[in-house]
């Protein structure tokens, strides 16, 4: 509102000036515009004067507007305004700081250290290679042009890897082609068989010797019950075959009653 005051203010008293003195108003008239165009620079045109009669809603804004024109030269303006010309002498002391220490052959380093094996390509230079101390003989550096010429001839007409790869498949083929299969079928078409270990038993308990007494006496307690069955005694000689077929129905494993199966669909 102030920037558009001032020059309404200013040319208002130019005005008075002019007709106190009597000149005309040629050089108004150069900067009226004519029908048709456009103001080049229309901030610089005078200010309307406000309406006598406004609604609410214009009287509120514009009351807004005035509270906030004040409010530039306030206690928060100053404290920003302060703030920035604090922070911004603080950025002149760091940087004058930094001038000297560099100047005076002291490394700063403003940001954080990286990793070990990171590069840091805003104070270094990768692949950086130095150059060895000492002077340089330039006769080295010497090279012909012809020899040049005749190495990049050499390195075009020598073969390519993917030629020389498929010349070795050619040749693996052409050999697989000439062996033929009587050529050590065993060891290719023989699959490897799994070595078993020998059976070993314990050694016998009873000996041959043994088993024939018991044999025999089996025979002998046979032939005594043959003479003596129904006789009196009969009672007192034992059944060997009865006992062991008892003890051999009492190891087997008892069996389910039979029963007819029900499944319910």
């Amino acid at each position: 509102m102030t920037s558009l005051c001032f020059p309404r203010y200013e040319h208002l008293l130019d005005e008075a000036q002019r007709k106190a003195e009597g000149l005309d108003d040629e050089a108004t008239e150069a900067k009226r515009l004519k029908p048709g165009e456009i103001d080049p620079t229309p901030e610089t045109k005078p200010a309307r004067p406000d309406p006598v009669d406004m609604d609410d809603d214009e009287l509120e804004m514009l009351s807004e507007a005035r509270a906030r024109l004040a409010n530039t030269q306030g206690k928060k303006a100053k404290r920003k305004a302060r703030e920035r010309q604090l922070s911004e002498a603080r950025r002149l002391a760091s940087l004058q700081k930094r001038r000297e220490m560099r100047e005076a052959g002291l490394l700063v380093r403003r940001f954080k250290r990286l990793k070990k094996n990171a590069i840091d390509y805003s104070g270094e230079i990768p692949f950086e290679k130095a150059v060895p101390a000492g002077f340089h003989d330039p006769s080295e550096d010497r090279f012909d042009k012809d020899d040049k010429h005749q190495r990049a001839i050499a390195d075009h007409q020598k073969p390519r890897r993917m030629e020389i790869e498929n010349e070795l498949r050619k040749q693996d083929k052409e050999k697989l082609k000439r062996k033929k299969p009587e050529d050590e079928p065993e060891s290719i078409f023989k699959t490897k068989e799994k070595k078993r270990s020998k059976l070993i038993l314990p050694a016998p308990q009873i000996s041959d010797r043994e088993m024939e007494q018991i044999i025999k006496i089996g025979h002998a307690s046979d032939s005594v019950r043959q003479y003596a069955d129904g006789g009196a005694t009969s009672s007192l000689l034992t059944d060997y075959a009865a006992s062991a077929r008892a003890n051999a129905v009492a190891a087997r494993t008892a069996r389910t009653p039979a029963a007819r199966d029900t499944v319910q669909m």
